[in-house]
């Protein structure tokens, strides 16, 4: 079953870390700084400018080392903007227990969301407890943040209380939307955004066998709540994911046309920028159907049938990278 998984997510994060990331801190462009309660707080993009290699490593990390990222491209009105790709294994507990950003901590009066292995140790949030995993061998802890301030000791030992691990355990790995690692890291939750959707429907996330998915990058700007725009654009209106499944292919059917973020029929074509500024700028108020992906394909691996859904909005993507409204 796909959540018997033995392993850590949280030490095989930290591996990585300690094995391959601190170790290269300069040449990946980040900062690495030891809060004085012991936790560490990785820098991939406030301070320090961060790296395409940077934001592969916060997304591998993010899932728990149990996926990766690597970079095409994407043709968009004559030109090949960057894209992502990632590759999830086990996707349940990589994107549930993991990857996914949803567990909300209120600290110094704002709401933090969380994604990373540290929510998979106690089931922090409705999507953790989508999956029986539990990190009951963790020794250390992993957790990711897209936010534009450097945590301090509080939050690290808020979130160490929350888990019940020493601060010193503590790794946290930040990085804000208007940088590349910020950008790349969002632009890769194409997955991330599928498998939520898929349990708000009832589906049996059990019978996902593996999954990937695409989005492209379309631009990377200075202006924090621009690149929030953009990056979310790229998520709705321009990313595919490959789900594959074993199941019946009434299971599929019934939820198909409830997937993805074209069902919105009221604000579809709306730039995420202005969807958010209704929402006053704050995620834990939009609704969940917008929280949807673009376009999904659902393999079936039983029957040999696939099922796809959604639709691109390319003038969207074309007005982000270029300026030009079409």
């Amino acid at each position: 079953m796909p959540d018997g998984l033995r392993a850590s997510l949280n030490n095989l994060a930290a591996q990585i870390l300690e094995a391959e990331v601190l170790p290269q801190a300069e040449s990946l462009g980040i900062g690495v700084i030891r809060l004085t309660n012991g936790a560490v707080v990785i820098d991939m993009g406030i301070r320090y400018p961060g790296s395409w290699s940077a934001a592969a490593y916060f997304v591998r990390v993010g899932l728990g080392g149990l996926g990766q990222l690597t970079f095409n491209t994407y043709p968009l009105n004559g030109f090949l903007i960057p894209a992502v790709q990632i590759t999830v294994t086990n996707p349940l507990i990589a994107e549930m227990a993991s990857h996914v950003a949803y567990w909300k901590l209120n600290h110094q009066g704002k709401n933090l969301v969380i994604s990373g292995p540290i929510r998979s140790i106690k089931g922090s949030d409705v999507f953790a407890r989508a999956t029986a995993y539990r990190d009951v061998a963790a020794t250390k802890a992993v957790a990711c943040l897209q936010t534009t301030e450097i945590p301090g000791e509080e939050l690290a030992e808020l979130l160490a209380s929350e888990i019940g691990l020493p601060v010193t355990s503590l790794y946290i790995l930040v990085a804000k939307t208007a940088s590349i690692v910020g950008a790349v890291q969002v632009c890769a939750r194409n997955v991330e955004q599928t498998l939520p959707t898929l349990y708000d429907r009832g589906f049996d996330l059990a019978k996902i066998v593996q999954a990937e998915g695409h989005t492209p990058v379309v631009s990377i700007v200075d202006d924090e709540e621009v690149a929030y725009g953009h990056v979310n654009d790229c998520l709705i209106y321009g990313q595919e994911s490959n789900i594959y499944v074993r199941c019946q292919d009434e299971e599929l059917i019934q939820i198909l046309n409830d997937i993805p973020f074209v069902k919105n029929r009221g604000i579809y074509g709306t730039p995420f920028q202005e969807l958010f500024q209704r929402c006053r700028n704050d995620w834990a108020l939009v609704p969940r159907d917008w929280d949807a992906p673009c376009q999904v394909n659902l393999i079936n691996l039983a029957t040999g049938n696939i099922f796809s859904t959604g639709s691109r909005h390319l003038g969207i993507l074309t007005s982000d990278f270029l300026g030009v409204k079409e």
